[in-house]
């Protein structure tokens, strides 16, 4: 006498999924990196803004700003907290992207970040971040980085390419 549990039930031959791993939609990209910046500008940046009223005077202009920096008055401490802060936004994303191939930005969008030699090394992670730190010429890659996104046809940023990785998602034959 056979018991329910040694029953073997039959094997369904169904037909895999016909998927395709191609480039990530910009508009996936950008929404991620909009949704990066918003957690980033809670636990990062936000933390830092007590610290900042206390070295700044509560209504500043630009020209305010600029002669405080050159006067040298608290200059080192709001240098090192912008690069404390830039410091932590460069480990989230190298971090999420080393550990997980996306931030959590890119989880939301199903999307992530492959390299061209099948394996994101440090390296690869730390050139495709580079626009993160807050030191010329690298902080120039802020404006141009995205700049170059949407000149090239696999709408890669220029330390993308660099670093030969890539952001993409998977891609159902059926909704072709």
């Amino acid at each position: 006498m056979e018991h329910d549990s040694q029953k073997q039930m039959p094997r369904l031959n169904l037909p895999k999924e016909k998927v395709f791993i191609g480039p990530a939609m910009l508009w996936k990209r950008i929404l991620a990196f909009a949704i990066d910046i918003l957690i980033l500008s809670v636990f990062v940046m936000f933390p830092f803004t007590g610290l900042f009223k206390k070295l700044l005077p509560k209504d500043y202009s630009f020209s305010q700003l600029f002669s405080i920096l050159g006067s040298g008055e608290n200059t080192g401490y709001i240098l090192s907290i912008y690069f404390a802060s830039s410091i932590l936004m460069l480990l989230y994303f190298y971090l999420l992207e080393k550990k997980m191939g996306q931030t959590i930005g890119k989880k939301l969008l199903n999307i992530y970040v492959i390299s061209d030699s099948n394996h994101l090394s440090r390296w690869q992670l730390f050139v495709r971040n580079i626009y993160l730190i807050p030191i010329f010429p690298f902080d120039l890659l802020i404006i141009a980085d995205p700049l170059f996104m949407l000149f090239t046809k696999s709408t890669q940023r220029l330390s993308e390419i660099l670093s030969r990785t890539r952001v993409v998602e998977k891609y159902n034959y059926e909704s072709f």
